[in-house]
């Protein structure tokens, strides 16, 4: 019997079981599919790493889980965090970027209002910001290498003395002081559980009596062809939030650009905003605007780039209607923790998140209040038990 076992090899899952087997905690990480793959949230080159929000709660777990990289980075002699900064940019009346300011300047995180003109002069071909917008730079901002960073989990959790099992779809799980989970392949019981399925979280809470608020999206992530290749490397990520404010979009949405980092010559320019779909048949969804729409964008904004993207990729997003994380234990049995709904931006802060759902899971007091993460924020969310 395993001390614990994860459902789910992402970045969360990973994370998770990582903590688990560095102290001495006998672990189990499956996953449905051969790892690596690519039918989820975790994969592909690059992440943002950002202490920028409008909420105290992001910032702090940022700023632990920058620690917890740089030591997953020592442990396996990696370099997982490139530093490039970030600009965020707003328009008319600023509410989100004012929000942020006050935040960052609450808990500590360095940043700087750069005029129209200096973006231009520091960062040339960056992006044409409109007049009367407003840009803000926070300098310890990077990007994370997201297939690094699973690689580098995987290997420290087989290196502690944790098994991971890739390639078994989990079919029941029945609660109880000991948790039984079947897989397609065999049974394997332990004293407590963790699930960080991604997308897949709802097919197996279902069955346990929880049906949690999560809109279940693919994204396609197109990379841009720059005029000359290389120009944007040493340049800032940036996210536009003046688009969450155009009818195509919700109030979450915003427009985010990469440097030269993934493929070179080419740019990741998408937006934050999906089709709905199912995790299980994710390529037969119909198409949106989301394409068409950045393509406007472009030629708005980068006008001496390609209209065209030269590559498309796709990524899977669990949205929750704050677009907050739910973090929480399944009612009547403490013994196990799930995470899910991270709306695409838990990434980077993973190592602590994997951490508090161990400290959930094994009845340790959470080392944040996560409160606000809870699932009761939602009315009419409840557990109707059926074990």
């Amino acid at each position: 019997m395993y001390d614990c076992i994860v459902i789910g090899g992402g970045i969360i899952g990973s994370a998770a079981a990582y903590h688990l087997a560095k102290n001495g905690k006998d672990t189990l990480l499956l996953d449905q599919f051969l790892l690596p793959h690519t039918r989820g949230s975790s994969h592909g080159p690059a992440r943002v790493i950002r202490s920028s929000y409008d909420d105290p709660l992001y910032p702090r777990m940022v700023a632990e889980a920058y620690q917890l990289w740089h030591q997953l980075e020592r442990e396996t002699d990696t370099t997982l965090i490139t530093k490039t900064g970030m600009l965020t940019i707003d328009s008319h009346p600023f509410d989100w970027l004012n929000r942020m300011i006050r935040c960052n300047q609450k808990v500590g995180v360095a940043c700087e209002e750069l005029s129209r003109d200096e973006v231009r002069r520091r960062y040339p071909g960056l992006l044409d910001i409109p007049e009367g917008y407003r840009a803000v730079l926070e300098s310890e901002a990077g990007v994370l290498k997201a297939d690094t960073a699973l690689e580098c989990y995987r290997t420290q959790i087989r290196r502690f003395g944790g098994k991971i099992r890739d390639g078994e779809k989990v079919v029941t799980i029945i609660p109880g002081r000991t948790v039984l989970v079947r897989t397609e392949v065999g049974e394997y019981r332990a004293k407590s559980l963790i699930l960080a399925p991604g997308t897949w979280i709802n097919k197996l809470l279902r069955p346990l009596g929880l049906n949690l608020p999560i809109n279940v999206v693919r994204l396609t992530l197109p990379f841009w062809k720059e005029p000359t290749a290389g120009q944007s490397r040493g340049y800032p990520i940036f996210l536009d939030l003046s688009t969450a404010k155009l009818k195509h979009l919700t109030s979450h949405s915003y427009v985010y650009g990469f440097p030269s980092l993934e493929y070179p010559g080419l740019r990741k320019i998408g937006v934050h905003h999906g089709v709905p779909t199912d995790p299980d048949t994710r390529d037969a969804c119909d198409e949106d605007g989301d394409l068409e729409f950045l393509r406007e964008y472009v030629k708005k904004h980068l006008p001496d780039h390609d209209d065209k993207p030269a590559i498309l990729e796709n990524c899977m997003y669990s949205l929750t209607p704050d677009e907050d994380f739910i973090i929480d234990t399944l009612p009547h049995h403490p013994n196990i923790s799930f995470g899910c709904g991270f709306s695409g931006h838990g990434f980077k802060m993973a190592p602590v998140t994997g951490r508090i759902l161990v400290e959930l899971a094994l009845g340790q007091q959470p080392s944040y209040d996560i409160s606000p993460l809870r699932m009761k924020r939602f009315p009419g969310v409840h557990c109707q038990a059926k074990y």
